[in-house]
């Protein structure tokens, strides 16, 4: 990602409203109108090649079974001492006299592929960043993961400006963007964020567990809107510092992008000067602002999916 100081910033805004001053929304991200419950917002729409990698599942399967401290009651001694007793595996604690109850309910859902109690298992165990819950994501299919990315006009209390959201379908990954041409359209986006999810909806984000997700149930709260967002959650901020953090300088999503893709973006706008460059465009109609904030948005997600893709691959060749 370029930097960019105050002065660059400037820069970049004038060339924008000063390009664009004749330009309409639709003349430029020629998307379309998409009507909801809450009214209508502006849908943009894009197709890119890209193959998801996971782990195979037959290694995820043998990583999970051969984890004895899945099952409660079973730490690091624990764990020496059952192996030392010949229980290798979760497989053989079947004939524990203690621990087989719950060996046998894990073999079973491990060998039923049902990821949702899989990940159940991991998550009562370890922390989010573990690399069991990376090995038990690969149960779900790939057409389940929603990678989410939002840009506000701040960091609370305030709308949401635009929510992208990406899926893989076979060897693509399709962005949708709901924008708003004004902020009377957020209840609109809201609904067609919400028109992605269903019950087996795997949300994929980097740091949205703190701040995205939350973000968004909060102004559903503000307009009224009731549905229940309580799904299982990939945040890759916690993985990807796990994985790389001593490699990397930090672990921005940025930063993974230069390092480990060799992408850098040009003409990008700050995180910090989203909110600015918003409102440059809702008081003057001029959409050259939009742009960059727009264009910021859809390289994050697609980020998002190269960055599930590398953590998968990296513990696949492990």
């Amino acid at each position: 990602m370029s930097s960019y100081g105050s002065t660059e910033t400037e820069i970049l805004r004038s060339k924008l409203i000063e390009t664009y001053k004749e330009k309409s929304i639709e003349d430029y991200f020629k998307g379309e109108e998409f009507e909801t419950k809450q009214g209508s917002c502006y849908k943009i729409k894009e197709s890119r090649k890209l193959k998801l990698s996971t782990i195979s599942k037959p290694k995820a399967k043998n990583n999970i079974l051969n984890d004895l401290k899945l099952i409660k009651g079973i730490g690091d001694s624990k764990a020496e001492i059952l192996r030392l007793k010949g229980y290798e595996t979760i497989e053989d604690l079947r004939e524990h006299p203690r621990y087989s109850n719950d060996a046998c309910e894990i073999v079973e859902i491990v060998e039923e592929g049902d990821f949702s109690r899989i990940t159940d298992y991991v998550s009562n165990r370890y922390p989010k960043s573990h690399p069991s819950a990376l090995y038990s994501s690969c149960f779900s299919p790939d057409e389940n993961y929603l990678f989410l990315d939002i840009e506000t006009l701040g960091l609370k209390s305030v709308p949401l400006i635009l929510i992208g959201v990406a899926s893989v379908e076979s060897k693509n990954i399709v962005v949708d963007q709901y924008l708003l041409r004004d902020l009377e359209e957020e209840g609109a986006a809201l609904e067609a964020f919400l028109s992605h999810v269903d019950e087996d909806t795997v949300f994929v984000s980097f740091n949205g567990q703190t701040f995205d997700l939350p973000y968004i149930k909060e102004r559903m709260r503000y307009h009224g809107i009731k549905q229940n967002l309580q799904r299982h959650h990939l945040d890759l901020l916690h993985f990807s510092r796990r994985t790389w953090k001593d490699q990397l300088p930090n672990c921005k999503l940025q930063t993974l992008e230069k390092h480990l893709f060799n992408f850098e973006r040009e003409d990008d706008v700050p995180s910090s000067m989203v909110p600015s460059f918003y409102k440059t465009y809702d008081e003057t109609g001029n959409i050259g602002p939009l742009i960059p904030i727009v264009e910021h948005n859809r390289e994050d997600v697609v980020t998002l999916a190269r960055i599930l893709s590398r953590l998968h691959t990296e513990l696949d060749e492990q």
